[in-house]
């Protein structure tokens, strides 16, 4: 699998992660995979977290964080995810306020990577499919790659590409070297999402290609699920596994 190690977005567990932090994280080692991306702590003070992911082998690769934090919290942010041992810090979606000025989303990161960058630690960029519009013959996705300090990377959602009518591995050719992290999930013939393998992208030549893109993590998610969620990320896992080896 181009030696690449998979994590789980642990928003694809939103609705048993709060019932059960612990039994969560251990069910998602158990399934193979090596790493998670946090959306949200639920409640469970970080130390405790660190703690649950050494003993379980796992590693936080990344988390999504909501631009207000950043903008109002970034202090108390970034120490929280130090003592996950997370490095990564992903700004997820931005309202639709936001949205007709990518140039001034592109200045609002480049303030806010400054002292993620003195921490240590990067920030990148979560697409979700009106990035991919166009505005003057240029997507948002292009704006904010112009626009932005080369330190702010990229997390390209695959699954939104698709649904935006463009080619995942074409978007992150663009953004080779500043993309460390992919959202790897599928889209069923209808539109839904599907477990990855059983929907219409080809993940096979997206693998194959990301180490040499600058691709350090495929992180697997699932944003709606028809089966219980850990059968859904176990099923994508295993399809990775088998099939792009």
């Amino acid at each position: 699998m181009a030696n690449l190690p998979i994590a789980a977005q642990l928003y694809t567990l939103r609705d048993i992660m709060p019932q059960d932090v612990s039994g969560t994280l251990r069910a998602v080692a158990e399934l193979g995979y090596n790493g998670v991306e946090f959306a949200g702590l639920h409640n469970t003070p970080a130390t405790e977290l660190r703690a649950e992911l050494d003993s379980l082998g796992l590693k936080a690769c990344s988390a999504h964080v909501a631009l207000n934090l950043f903008e109002n919290e970034i202090e108390r942010t970034i120490e929280t995810y130090q003592i996950l041992g997370c490095s990564l810090l992903v700004v997820p979606w931005i309202g639709e306020h936001l949205r007709g000025d990518f140039a001034g989303l592109g200045a609002t990161l480049n303030r806010i990577v400054g002292p993620i960058r003195a921490a240590g630690m990067r920030l990148a960029y979560h697409n979700h499919d009106f990035e991919l519009r166009e505005q003057n013959g240029k997507t948002g996705l292009d704006i904010l790659l112009e626009t932005t300090d080369p330190a702010v990377n990229f997390e390209l959602d695959c699954g939104w590409v698709h649904k935006a009518g463009r080619d995942p591995l074409a978007q992150m050719q663009a953004l080779a070297g500043r993309l460390p992290l992919i959202h790897v999930k599928d889209v069923a013939a209808d539109g839904d999402w599907a477990e990855v393998g059983y929907g219409a992208i080809d993940y096979r030549p997206i693998v194959a290609a990301a180490p040499g893109l600058g691709v350090e993590w495929l992180i697997v998610e699932q944003d709606t699920t028809h089966r219980p969620p850990l059968e859904s990320i176990g099923m994508s896992i295993k399809w990775l596994r088998e099939h792009t080896a």
